[in-house]
């Protein structure tokens, strides 16, 4: 017998039900995140905050 629940539908509900229960929902609203750019990297966009928060690929062939 196949289980029919819709595990990404009931997880996606979740998901959604806690992020509208929460006071800080977007994170440019974020007292810290404001500060930190205010503090230390400048305005959103900056050199600096591409150079630290930004990331790259990089292909690596690991042996097991």
């Amino acid at each position: 017998m196949r289980n029919f629940t819709d595990l990404k539908g009931l997880r996606a509900k979740a998901l959604y039900d806690e992020d509208e229960s929460m006071t800080l929902r977007k994170s440019h609203d974020n007292p810290l995140v404001k500060q930190v750019y205010e503090e230390y990297l400048g305005r959103p966009g900056s050199e600096k905050a591409h150079k630290i928060l930004h990331t790259s690929y990089m292909v690596r062939n690991y042996e097991y």
